[in-house]
């Protein structure tokens, strides 16, 4: 997988608030893995009490869904 390629700038973006930096190179499927784990740790960060949890899922479910596919 090729972020700079596959994702969309916004899903790029968020990645990079994730102290994640994307490079124009493929990805080797450790390194999905590790963007997956990213992603799901500042899900979880969100509280539940007052929506940023629901937020945050709509906001990563396209970001998720693409680097799961390519994870495999």
């Amino acid at each position: 997988m090729n972020p700079k390629i596959d994702l969309t700038e916004k899903q790029q973006n968020l990645l990079e608030q994730l102290d994640t930096v994307i490079e124009d190179r493929i990805y080797s499927k450790d390194e999905i893995r590790h963007c997956i784990d990213k992603v799901g740790d500042y899900i979880m960060s969100k509280s539940s009490k007052n929506g940023d949890l629901s937020k945050a899922l709509l906001e990563c479910s396209g970001l998720m869904n693409i680097l799961m596919k390519n994870e495999n």
